[in-house]
């Protein structure tokens, strides 16, 4: 189970990393509304990494 966590744990990382690239591309090269998107992903994709993070935390001091 601690294996899944930490995967999706890198996976959210991964994703808010990309989306923040995609995002910053579009701000150069197009205009904010269509980067809007992706920094509103990129923000949730954050929390989802910290609570992933939070749990995981939680789940070896449960093993413990």
């Amino acid at each position: 189970m601690e294996k899944v966590v930490r995967f999706l744990q890198y996976m959210w990382l991964i994703i808010a990393i990309v989306s923040f690239c995609i995002a910053t591309y579009h701000l150069i090269i197009w205009d904010i509304t269509g980067a809007l998107f992706f920094y509103f992903f990129t923000a949730m994709a954050t929390l989802l990494f910290f609570v992933r993070k939070r749990q995981l935390r939680r789940f070896e001091n449960m093993s413990k």
